[in-house]
């Protein structure tokens, strides 16, 4: 008797999902579990980075929903890039999806967008210095001369290799708003910042240091493609598979265009990039899978042409 109720039992656990998938009316499904994009926090409430780029993976979202349904995306604690890197390694779960530059390491340990998300824009760095050394720049006409000059980064950052490997001097600092202080202190003479973030972190900070301002006549240029990135698990390829064909839809659309110079077209214009000397440097760290053959990918402001006005309202 009790083996034929523990086989109607097992039975009855196998059928019953069965009959009420049956009984639901046609074009009925359950509802998926929505995919889960867990990213870095901002360092600080004056952090303003990445609202771009997190607005580029929440479009490719949107993008990608009729194929692979509803998702969220959910800030975790902030954790510096390191962190973040060993976190996604391990697949915690505390962190699956981060926005970074190509490094052979992270190549070999994650998955890849390989779609610059800043269209390159973040390899064309601006100086920011102390507003009475403005002069000291005019004479500037090589590398070498750039050379003479100490740089801010980051600890732990990839520019710092890149910087180095190129005979640059770099004075590192652990504290993202900290390096602000360091260069108004005279800790060093240039904090390098990308175009895609100077403007913002000025405007944020001029009244707090009067003593800074962004040179206005040079660029420090190295190919920085910055990816999304996510863990080399099954999951994790799911989700770079649906951010790729999400963004891919973006760019052959052209809201991919539309949201980059939305964001970046006015900065681009104030800091006038396309009249600025530019000196270029190599980056070490990339590999050949970087897909430099698709010009649709990289913005160049000696060769795009910048619309008057933002085609969409800057967020």
């Amino acid at each position: 008797m009790n083996r034929l109720r523990n086989l109607i039992d097992v039975s009855l656990a196998v059928l019953l999902p069965c009959i009420v998938i049956l009984l639901l009316p046609p074009g009925r499904t359950f509802a998926a579990a929505p995919m889960r994009f867990v990213y870095s926090a901002p360092e600080s409430s004056l952090d303003r980075r990445y609202v771009y780029h997190w607005d580029i993976l929440k479009t490719a979202l949107e993008k990608s929903k009729s194929k692979y349904g509803p998702y969220v995306m959910e800030p975790s604690t902030f954790m510096t890039e390191k962190r973040q890197a060993f976190e996604m390694r391990k697949a915690t779960g505390k962190l699956n999806v981060m926005y970074l530059s190509t490094t052979p390491d992270l190549e070999r340990d994650l998955i890849p967008v390989r779609i610059p998300v800043d269209k390159n824009l973040g390899g064309y760095c601006v100086f920011l210095i102390r507003k009475d050394e403005q002069d000291r720049f005019k004479s500037v006409s090589t590398l070498d001369d750039l050379r003479q000059f100490s740089y801010g980064l980051g600890l732990g950052w990839i520019d710092v290799g890149i910087l180095t490997s190129n005979g640059l001097k770099v004075v590192t600092g652990s504290n993202y708003d900290g390096l602000f202080y360091m260069l108004a202190n005279g800790r060093f003479d240039i904090f390098l910042r990308a175009a895609v973030e100077v403007l913002d972190e000025y405007d944020e900070r001029k009244s707090k240091i009067p003593g800074l301002c962004i040179e206005d006549s040079l660029i420090l240029y190295y190919p920085l493609p910055m990816y999304f990135w996510f863990p080399k698990t099954t999951e994790g390829q799911r989700m770079a598979d649906r951010v790729r064909e999400g963004m891919l839809k973006m760019i052959d659309d052209g809201t991919y265009d539309r949201i980059f110079f939305a964001y970046q077209g006015d900065k681009i214009r104030r800091l006038h990039l396309k009249s600025r000397r530019i000196f270029k440097i190599e980056n070490p760290f990339l590999g050949p899978e970087t897909p430099f053959a698709d010009k649709r990918l990289w913005f160049d402001p000696t060769r795009d042409k910048v619309p008057a006005g933002d085609p969409l309202e800057t967020p």
